[in-house]
């Protein structure tokens, strides 16, 4: 009986050992894991990505279940335009963290930029109705729909936004971008004065504006955006800039043109022909001359009947 009792004893103290062993283990492995997360964190915000992917993927070896682990290795494969890989990344801390809408919009980014645009609505549509107060989720929408060409979905989506981070140029960039696609000129007008107001040195955002100008027909302040878009960048050759000289060209050319001609030429007074009294005098000798001439002949021959009668007689 007391044999019995002490092996119970000696079990209970081997497994009250063998968890506590297995504890520390485990907390070693889990601060070795966020060890090897700051080593990448480090690598990242130095821009050396392909460092910081193998300080994650040494971390996620002791810890498969840590989700900012599988985040932070999509965010670093996303800098290096490896999206797949970057989907596959942010799908592993989804499975994990399934309701988490901020990694649901990263995993929406990569499949967009895979051009796989309706999985990519899907899954943004989901992030949305999670959380609709995440800029990056919006923003993101807007751009998916835009590609669809759904405009009005689109401006909607970056509006909201705009709502969250209402300095945030490239959104305001986008916006003006599917309103000019629209027609709406005067206020794609305001959402690129927005941009600009915020960063005035894009020379894509005065690109656009020049561009809404040249379709609206205002060629002097579309030259005017133009110009400056070079000026930020003098490789950036606006695609309707050419179009634009040579309509001011032209208008200029049409305005000398009609400019000289109105200087040059004298008004033209109507004529008045007025006949000189002794032409009226020769129209009436002429009318007289003429009657006389039917009354002779028709006496004449008057004359020559009444002759013939008298001889038949």
């Amino acid at each position: 009986m007391i044999r019995c009792h002490c092996m119970v004893q000696v079990i209970t103290v081997f497994c009250i050992c063998f968890f506590f062993v297995c504890t520390c283990i485990a907390a070693e492995s889990i601060h070795d894991a966020t060890v090897w997360i700051n080593k990448g964190k480090d690598a990242f915000q130095n821009k050396d990505f392909v460092s910081a992917i193998a300080a994650y993927d040494q971390a996620l070896l002791l810890d498969e279940f840590y989700t900012e682990g599988w985040k932070l290795r999509g965010d670093a494969l996303m800098e290096l335009k490896r999206y797949a890989e970057a989907a596959e990344s942010y799908d592993r801390a989804i499975s994990i963290d399934k309701t988490n809408a901020d990694l649901l919009g990263k995993k929406g980014r990569a499949i967009y930029e895979l051009g796989k645009y309706q999985d990519a609505l899907d899954i943004f549509t989901r992030a949305v109705s999670l959380n609709p107060y995440i800029f990056q989720n919006q923003d993101g929408y807007g751009d998916v729909l835009a590609a669809l060409n759904r405009f009005t979905e689109a401006d909607y989506a970056y509006t909201s936004a705009l709502k969250i981070d209402p300095k945030s140029n490239a959104t305001w960039n986008k916006k003006g971008e599917v309103l000019a696609k629209m027609y709406r000129n005067e206020e794609a007008l305001a959402a690129f004065n927005q941009s600009i107001q915020i960063y005035p040195e894009s020379a894509e955002v005065w690109n656009n504006l020049g561009s809404v100008y040249f379709s609206m027909g205002n060629m002097e302040k579309a030259l005017k955006a133009f110009e400056q878009a070079i000026s930020l960048d003098e490789s950036y050759i606006p695609q309707k800039y050419g179009d634009t000289l040579s309509r001011l060209a032209k208008a200029g050319q049409d305005d000398q043109i009609i400019s000289s001609s109105t200087s040059s030429s004298d008004p033209v007074s109507p004529l008045i022909f007025t006949l000189p009294p002794a032409i009226f005098l020769l129209n009436y000798v002429m009318i007289g001359i003429g009657i006389l001439a039917i009354l002779m002949i028709g006496i004449l021959g008057f004359m020559k009947r009444r002759t013939l009668k008298k001889r038949g007689l």
